[in-house]
C-alpha cells in the first residue's frame, strides 16, 4: 500500500521492476523501451507488465516465450454504465447475467491490452469469453486473483497462463 498520489504509484512500480530486475538477472532499468503502446519492455526479455491503482503496484514478470499483462484494481472500482461502452453484445449479456463483474470485465480487457502492448483506445477491439479473450487476432488467457480483500489482480498472457505466485515485499526492500 502506498501513499496519496500517482506519483509515488509510478515510482513505486518501476521500484518493483528494479528489484525484480536484481532478483531474477533482468537488465538493469537504464535498457527500458517503450512499444508505441505505451508499454514498457527490455530488448532481450522477458516480457513484463506494470500496474497500479489507488495506493497499490503490482508488477509482473513471465516466463520466457510468453508475453504478459497485469491489472489492478480495487473490488467495485468500475461501473456498468462506463464499461458496457467498450463490450460488445455477447460481453453486455455475460455482464447483465452477472458472469463477470465491471471490474472483472475491465481489469480481464486491459490485462490483455498490456499482454498485447496496445493502448487503451483498442480497448473495445478486445473480446472477451470466459477464462479466453481475442484481440487482433491473437488468443490470450486470463485470470482473476483476489491480491487482498478489496483488491482485484488480473493477469493475461498470450498462451497458457502458468501458474501465478502472489508476493508482497516489504516496503523497505522496494525503496531501501
Amino acid at each position: 500500500r502506498l501513499s496519496h498520489g500517482k506519483g509515488l504509484e509510478s515510482l513505486t512500480v518501476l521500484a518493483l521492476l528494479a528489484g525484480l530486475a536484481a532478483a531474477c538477472g533482468l537488465p538493469s532499468l537504464d535498457r527500458l523501451r517503450w512499444t508505441p503502446g505505451g508499454r514498457p519492455y527490455f530488448r532481450e526479455g522477458p516480457s513484463f507488465s506494470l500496474a497500479h491503482s489507488k495506493g497499490f503496484a503490482a508488477c509482473g514478470i513471465a516466463p520466457p516465450g510468453l508475453e504478459i499483462g497485469v491489472d489492478l484494481e480495487p473490488t467495485g472500482r468500475a461501473r456498468s454504465d462506463a464499461v458496457r461502452l467498450i463490450a460488445d453484445e455477447a460481453e453486455r449479456r455475460a455482464l447483465d447475467a452477472g458472469s463477470i463483474t465491471p471490474t472483472e470485465f475491465w481489469t480481464a480487457k486491459e490485462s490483455v491490452l498490456k499482454a498485447a502492448g496496445a493502448g487503451l483506445a483498442d480497448i473495445s477491439k478486445v473480446t472477451v469469453r470466459g477464462r479466453g479473450a481475442r484481440l487482433a487476432g491473437v488468443d490470450y488467457e486470463w485470470r482473476h486473483f483476489q491480491a487482498r480483500p478489496g483488491l482485484l489482480l488480473a493477469v493475461a498472457a498470450n498462451g497458457p497462463l502458468p501458474p501465478v505466485r502472489i508476493v508482497w515485499p516489504r516496503p523497505a526492500a522496494i525503496f531501501g
